[in-house]
């Protein structure tokens, strides 16, 4: 499979997952402290609680043992209100698209920043008005502006700040990587186990996340076990000559529990959780939207006068379900409607209340 490059456990992943985790303060109790993360698990998939073990005794040793300000902990690996990611992603996006070096030409951070599907960023020639400009039109709160402008204007500063909890994280994590291991060695089995790179991405599409690309490199995340995230760096690499490349952080249990998710279900709870899905006006909005054209989150945000935080949430919902699948964009997210899922759902229906 020279398409895919399957890597080792990455310790500064996992400790970035910790944090993340320590640092949310919304109500998605999968996406939060790790042991909630787990009861939730075990609840809906009745799984036995003693296989997450290891990696609860390594987050709680983290969050035991770090030495970090609240504020600053949320402020850097939290979600501010509205973006739909945190500024440790932002600011690892930015590497991964530019380089080490170029990375710290501050034109570069604005032209990846404001790049959209609408708009033809001229790289070379934009400037903090642009920046700024763009910040405001998006439908965020101020102080939530004002923080990603700086963080892409002030880049050396924030980087430093998130290296330095990261850093401290990443020390703590090692101390536990025994405990970690054998979740990535089982999910890096599995994958080179996989008849053809083809099949890998079957897996991701039924997860609602299609990609094409020529060269991907694959991680096994175990602290973010039920998460997949995408970085490309499809928007700057023509741009820089630099070859296209996608990173795929890849949860260690994704492919179990969505194997129970689908396969473990009568028709009757499918169909209850599809109508759940579709239980809110809101993304009963989305999805005609959806029915006119593939949209980014940004723009449901003003579709639906939501603030992106809230449309993350219901976009979940909507993938969570398989009638949305998710297209990643550099750092944009595009939806679409899943046809194949809602024919499916209707012939669901059929066989079950039509004679």
């Amino acid at each position: 499979m020279e398409q895919l490059k399957f890597h080792p456990l990455d310790l500064r992943l996992e400790a970035a997952g910790a944090l993340t985790r320590m640092a949310y303060r919304g109500d998605n109790e999968r996406s939060g402290d790790l042991r909630t993360a787990i009861d939730y698990y075990c609840k809906k998939y009745n799984a036995d609680r003693n296989r997450f073990s290891g990696m609860l005794e390594a987050y709680e040793h983290v969050k035991e043992n770090l030495v970090c300000e609240e504020q600053e902990l949320v402020t850097l690996f939290g979600c501010p209100d509205g973006l739909e990611t945190n500024l440790y992603d932002l600011i690892r996006q930015m590497q991964y698209n530019l380089g080490s070096e170029r990375v710290h030409e501050l034109n570069l951070r604005i032209a990846l920043a404001i790049s959209d599907e609408a708009i033809e960023v001229p790289f070379e020639r934009v400037g903090v008005a642009d920046l700024l400009q763009y910040a405001q039109g998006l439908p965020i709160s101020d102080p939530t502006k004002l923080l990603f402008a700086d963080a892409i204007i002030r880049y050396e500063e924030y980087e430093t700040r998130v290296n330095r909890v990261l850093d401290q994280a990443e020390a703590l994590i090692r101390e536990k990587a025994d405990l970690l291991a054998p979740y990535a060695e089982k999910a890096l089995a599995d994958w080179n186990a996989l008849p053809s790179a083809e099949t890998f991405f079957d897996q991701l599409a039924v997860e609602g996340i299609r990609l094409d690309c020529p060269h991907a490199d694959v991680y096994p995340i175990v602290m973010q076990f039920t998460t997949i995230y995408v970085h490309s760096n499809i928007l700057s690499a023509q741009y820089l000559g630099k070859e296209e490349n996608t990173i795929i952080q890849y949860g260690v249990l994704v492919d179990e529990f969505t194997r129970t998710e689908r396969t473990g279900k009568t028709d009757l709870e499918s169909i209850a959780n599809l109508l759940h899905a579709l239980d809110d006006k809101k993304r009963l909005q989305i999805l005609v939207a959806l029915r006119e054209r593939p949209l980014y989150g940004q723009e449901l945000a003003v579709v639906t006068e939501l603030s992106p935080g809230t449309v993350s949430h219901h976009m979940g919902e909507l993938v969570g379900s398989g009638l949305v699948k998710i297209e990643k964009q550099g750092v944009k997210l595009l939806y679409s409607l899943s046809e194949p899922r809602f024919r499916e759902f209707t012939a669901m229906l059929e066989k079950s209340f039509l004679r």
